[in-house]
């Protein structure tokens, strides 16, 4: 076993397919794309005029795909990928355990704007329109919270470094998760205290679950006592 600093590229690349394969395990019919290659990523990149670079510079998950702006960067950049790759399958995992009900808490409330179609049996149901505003998303942030914490523990596990929670707080607060949690001292508070959790190897199960993948392929985890 090693530090991920003392692997060389092939190895790194080997502890980047387990990971993948680890995954594919454990959501059935799992896959990485292009996102060019996809008619409802090029659909959703004119839709989605408030993140301009969704193509180019966002990994998007549709259950139980993933789609990336860059395949051959997915296979070169070992260290972003099992990052990128970890916060996924947490998404993934909630979304197998909780069905439906996954998409429903992380689109809320923007997602009840559709009842506005229901207008034309009561025009009250115009008022769901409003649902479309950039109102916080207590269920979004609830499922990045969990993503961002599995981010910031492999950024840690692999350098020993404290990952950019400043730059983190701007994807709550900011027009890339359509604003969906604007209370930056609150969010930064709770990134930080799960932080130190994660300094403690104090994990969630999902933590502990990767940390595990990692730790058998090889690659020996940062924890507090060894700093």
């Amino acid at each position: 076993m090693k530090y991920w600093h003392q692997h060389k590229d092939y190895e790194k690349a080997g502890v980047r397919k387990i990971l993948e394969e680890y995954v594919e395990e454990k959501i059935p019919g799992f896959a990485v794309h292009q996102k060019s290659s996809s008619r409802v990523m090029r659909f959703l990149g004119s839709v989605l005029f408030f993140v301009p670079t969704f193509m180019t510079s966002f990994v998007t998950t549709l259950y139980p795909k993933i789609y990336v702006p860059d395949l051959s960067r997915w296979k070169s950049n070992h260290t972003g990928t099992l990052k990128t790759l970890s916060h996924e399958y947490v998404h993934l995992s909630d979304r197998k355990r909780l069905g439906f009900l996954f998409n429903l808490i992380y689109l809320s409330p923007q997602v009840f704007a559709l009842l506005a179609l229901l207008s034309f049996y009561n025009l009250w149901f115009l008022f769901a329109l409003f649902l479309l505003l950039p109102l916080p998303s207590i269920g979004r942030t609830w499922a990045e919270v969990r993503g961002y914490r599995m981010t910031m523990a492999v950024h840690f596990w692999l350098t020993s470094k404290k990952y950019n929670i400043e730059h983190l707080t701007y994807h709550f607060i900011g027009s890339n998760y359509y604003w969906m949690w604007p209370f930056k001292s609150h969010i930064k508070n709770i990134l930080e205290k799960e932080y130190k959790k994660i300094q403690n190897n104090d994990l969630a199960p999902e933590l502990a679950e990767v940390r595990e993948v990692l730790t058998k392929a090889g690659v020996i985890c940062y924890d507090a006592s060894r700093r």
